[in-house]
């Protein structure tokens, strides 16, 4: 039998809800990401939208789950799920180490402390730069391989505008939207979901 938290959390219903919000989650990215195709500068957009529209799904995830790993494990998983999709491998070690540093975040308050686990969040977060890192060490094959995918004006404008300057800006610009996501989850977990009995 699987084993009791002192939450009243088993390790099986954990194991589900990680695997449940983690597809919610990686769909939302996956959707949002879509605007992409609109031009290099709708990528930032994408972005954006998925901050905000994920900040809830990670909030009600970690309450529901509060096992250590939580976000580690979702991490591992969009990682590998994006460098299957075409996306540079560093992506896996690097999603991996924000994960385990924002499940420590969010473990030092038993993942039911609000301003923790939305700084959690904010951190985790910024795992979307790691499909973005050969930029930095190897621009030349990425945009080679940007251009094989979507044609060589798209590779020329995202060239022209991720550069590391601009890359250095959005982390911050990505940390302050997190914060805003993890708010409006933490909004709906008190409004809506708690009185529903869900979170």
């Amino acid at each position: 039998m699987s084993q009791v938290s002192s939450s009243g959390v088993t390790k099986a219903r954990s194991a589900v809800t990680i695997g449940a919000f983690t597809a919610v989650y990686f769909i939302l990215m996956w959707c949002s990401g879509m605007l992409g195709f609109f031009g290099p500068a709708f990528m930032f957009v994408g972005w954006i939208v998925g901050l905000l529209l994920n900040g809830p799904v990670i909030m009600l995830m970690m309450v529901r789950s509060r096992m250590f790993g939580t976000v580690t494990i979702m991490a591992g998983i969009v990682a590998f799920l994006m460098v299957v999709t075409g996306h540079a491998w560093v992506t896996v070690p690097f999603a991996l180490v924000l994960g385990f540093l924002a499940d420590l975040i969010a473990h030092s308050g038993g993942y039911l402390s609000a301003p923790r686990n939305i700084a959690a969040y904010m951190l985790f977060s910024q795992w979307m730069i790691g499909p973005l890192a050969p930029i930095f060490f190897a621009p030349d094959s990425y945009y080679a391989d940007v251009a094989s995918q979507m044609g060589q004006d798209y590779a020329d404008g995202m060239r022209a505008l991720f550069s590391p300057a601009v890359i250095s800006v959005w982390v911050v610009v990505a940390m302050i939207f997190a914060c805003i996501g993890g708010l409006i989850g933490r909004f709906l977990l008190r409004k809506h979901f708690a009185k529903a009995g869900v979170a």
